[in-house]
């Protein structure tokens, strides 16, 4: 009769449920990108009043359009290659893993901001013509949730880094 490790039987059933979630995961990243995309143009079609306001914001956010589409992509294929850099690996704590989180938290802070940038730059608009604003105050609430989810992944980097060099005095002093 042959033993099983406990150790060994939870390490593998963490590994096979690591490996679920990260193909959820990547699923779910490829449909946020696409669902991030249709929501941005659905925003550009305009919603049937005209005037100058509509087209100054139409033209703002259509050229503003594919550096977004740009920046949800790139946030999507940071977290994709992050979670297959976790299940290639025997432990997360690897060199690798924390610098595709610290590139991902950078891409997200660039994200809010590429995301906030149509609405300030209409506010501007606004401003200095005589023309009503009709956006609300979002876009430094974008920013603001871009850069403090930017920073989590930062630290969380910053964590999973110093958990490397645990794990490399570790498997040295063995």
């Amino acid at each position: 009769m042959k033993t099983v490790d406990v150790n060994e039987r939870t390490l593998e059933q963490e590994r096979q449920y690591l490996k679920r979630t990260g193909e959820i995961v990547r699923i779910e990243a490829v449909c946020f990108a696409i669902a991030l995309i249709l929501l941005m143009v659905r925003d550009i079609i305009p919603s049937g009043s005209d005037g100058e306001e509509l087209s100054v914001m139409f033209w703002v956010k259509l050229i503003f359009l594919p550096f977004q589409a740009v920046a949800a992509i790139v946030v999507s294929n940071f977290v994709i290659g992050l979670f297959k850099e976790i299940e290639k690996s025997d432990t997360p704590f690897r060199y690798s893993v924390a610098d595709k989180i610290k590139g991902l938290s950078d891409a997200v802070m660039v994200c809010g901001v590429i995301f906030a940038l149509p609405q300030f730059i209409n506010q501007i608009i606004c401003i200095f013509s005589n023309l009503s604003d009709t956006t609300s105050n979002s876009a430094a609430v974008i920013i603001l949730g871009g850069i403090f989810l930017g920073l989590v992944f930062k630290a969380l980097s910053y964590i999973f880094g110093y958990g490397c060099k645990l794990q490399q005095e570790s498997d040295e002093t063995l």
